[in-house]
């Protein structure tokens, strides 16, 4: 017989993603009446006028449901910390998807609330030396653009943020910290509520305010977690990889091809595969296939047998470079984006 903490904790995730459909709901009917729309276009992957900006619901509601789980919990990283940070960032892509921002003030913005994320870490113990902090620095800023990066494709940020978040709720909670477990289940339960908006034919995108508010919230609960010993650091490193190795590898590859990296396109692999003719629910789907066969397994090899942690690991860095190479070289490369 389930526990009335169980049971408490099973109204809290039908209510977040209740409030997640609903606050979606809410933001396409602003974006509409406010004119937010992406077209389609030759740096876009999609064929049909779209409202943009659905993520401030996801975002909205997650912070409304788990503020409350943390009030018992010092120190109160996500409450004094995490919540703010996500705040700030939604906040800017919300700015953003209403008028552009420039890439160098989006990027101070970023610059400063991540460094205030490192700060806080490493000042409640968490993370210690100069190295630790600049890597950790590194980590969450590219986390928060990668995720923007990759939110190019229907039902594709949302489902990771449902399979990344669930995991990390596992993984906090055979570590013994409930209360990020309860805030990454909630996490996963706000991320499925915006999916029936967005998966397959989407009518609403996310836009920069859910992803880049996502992004910081996965960083920061990587480098919580690995700072609190809940996981290692190879787990950090598998858990978003199908993100990191598609926006890192087409990053370098742009850098080398003498391109503006910052600027809109269509190199990523899931934008050439929609370009190829795969649906966007396809590649969703096989993006998601690969985190099941491949990464999860994975993560779990690494938590129940450390010593293997860091081979599975750079076996899997290793197969996903591999198809990254081999896919993108055979559909070639799409337009330039300057």
């Amino acid at each position: 017989m389930a526990t009335e903490a169980e049971l408490s904790t099973f109204a809290a995730v039908i209510s977040a993603s209740i409030f997640s459909f609903l606050l979606t709901g809410a933001a396409t009917w602003y974006a509409r009446r406010r004119g937010l729309i992406d077209h389609p276009g030759e740096r876009h992957s999609h064929k049909m006028a779209t409202p943009r900006g659905g993520g401030a619901g996801l975002v909205t509601a997650l912070l409304i449901v788990t503020l409350p789980a943390t009030v018992d919990s010092p120190p109160n990283i996500w409450a004094f910390c995490i919540a703010p940070g996500a705040f700030v960032m939604a906040a800017t892509g919300w700015w953003d998807d209403h008028k552009s921002l420039s890439a160098r003030f989006r990027f101070a913005i970023q610059l400063v609330v991540s460094s205030y994320l490192v700060w806080f870490t490493a000042d409640c113990g968490w993370l210690q030396g100069a190295l630790a902090m600049s890597i950790s620095l590194l980590l969450v800023v590219w986390m928060t653009n990668l995720y923007n990066f990759m939110d190019g494709s229907n039902g594709m940020a949302g489902l990771q943020g449902v399979f990344a978040a669930c995991v990390l709720a596992w993984l906090f909670h055979i570590a013994g910290d409930e209360t990020f477990s309860t805030i990454s289940i909630l996490l996963a339960a706000c991320c499925a509520g915006f999916l029936p908006w967005n998966l397959g034919r989407a009518r609403v995108f996310m836009g920069d305010v859910g992803s880049l508010a996502l992004g910081f919230i996965f960083a920061a609960l990587l480098l919580y977690g690995a700072g609190t010993g809940a996981f290692g650091l190879p787990v950090v490193l598998m858990l978003m990889l199908v993100f990191v190795a598609d926006s890192t590898l087409t990053l370098l590859r742009r850098v080398m091809r003498g391109e503006q990296w910052y600027n809109a396109h269509r190199q990523h692999l899931y934008q050439r595969l929609i370009a190829s003719g795969w649906t966007h629910g396809q590649v969703a789907l096989i993006y998601q296939a690969i985190n099941l066969t491949l990464v999860f397994p994975g993560i779990v090899v690494a938590v129940n047998f450390p010593t293997l942690a860091w081979p599975v690991t750079l076996f899997l860095v290793f197969v996903l470079i591999l198809g990254w190479c081999l896919i993108t070289n055979k559909l070639g490369v799409l337009a330039r984006a300057g």
